[in-house]
């Protein structure tokens, strides 16, 4: 008689964990959910970055999210967000860490970089100054008040205070480090990509994220790289688009100019590539 499977050699109760062996990528899929539902588990992944630079909208983009009709833009956020997500054949608890100072921020780095044994890898979201002041008062006060007026003032503005909390970020690992739970892997996510889409100004974006370059971004990375060193951790930096909209700042305008859907998936595939070659 042929066997069709080699299980089926083995007597019944050894089928239980052959069983639990052959579908373990979902059941460890389903445990990270329920572990999200229960608001429990250690962050595999810490998505980082300034306020309304686009981590909700970017991780709602990467779960297809925004693909349904009753998906809106969502407010700057204030909590920490959880979900499950799957990166190959493992799932991953994610934990998009709000940029406002506030205790529910500082609680989260300290769970991420400090309590969790599980930490892999970091996002941390850019924008290359395109950073969006939501409140017309206080941007009318930032125009009026602060001098403001054009997009390079506030994109100068933003890359200042972006510098200001990526150095901080950094900080953070490398005291993770020095208490053997430094993550494995740092992807530099510089969003809003539609407005600086064409090639002249997409180098100019690269050569500022680089992680070797000579920028002063890049100058920090490399600070932290060489404290924990290239064979332990991982750096790289990748446009991205999650959401195409125009950046306006006082009567000036730069349009969004990706191309449409094709480019900002081909985007997509390419975070996917470059956290696998992780």
């Amino acid at each position: 008689m042929k066997l069709e499977n080699w299980s089926d050699i083995a007597p019944s109760f050894i089928k239980v964990p052959l069983n639990a062996y052959k579908y373990r990528h979902s059941l460890q899929k389903w445990w990270k959910h329920f572990l999200v539902y229960m608001n429990q588990g250690d962050t595999n992944i810490a998505v980082l970055g300034r306020p309304s630079v686009g981590k909700s909208v970017l991780t709602s983009y990467l779960y297809g999210e925004t693909n349904n009709l009753s998906w809106e833009l969502p407010e700057t956020s204030k909590d920490v967000e959880s979900s499950a997500f799957t990166l190959g054949n493992w799932t991953n608890i994610v934990r998009v860490i709000p940029g406002q100072t506030t205790n529910e921020r500082y609680l989260a780095i300290n769970e991420a970089f400090n309590k969790s044994s599980k930490l892999e890898g970091i996002i941390y979201v850019a924008d290359w100054g395109f950073t969006d002041v939501r409140d017309k008062i206080i941007k009318q006060q930032m125009i009026e008040q602060e001098g403001l007026e054009t997009i390079r003032d506030i994109r100068e503005f933003n890359l200042n205070l972006e510098l200001e909390d990526f150095k901080q970020i950094c900080k953070e690992i490398e005291k993770a480090y020095a208490i053997g739970k430094s993550p494995k892997w740092l992807l530099i996510i510089v969003n809003k990509a539609d407005l600086f889409f064409k090639d002249s100004t997409l180098n100019l974006a690269q050569k500022y994220y680089h992680p070797k370059g000579n920028s002063a971004f890049s100058k920090i990375i490399k600070s932290t790289v060489n404290i924990i060193g290239e064979q332990r951790f991982k750096c790289a930096a990748i446009p991205f688009c999650s959401f195409e909209k125009d950046f306006i700042w006082n009567n000036e305008k730069v349009v969004t100019k990706i191309g449409g859907e094709e480019n900002r998936k081909a985007l997509m595939k390419n975070f996917f590539t470059t956290v696998a070659n992780f």
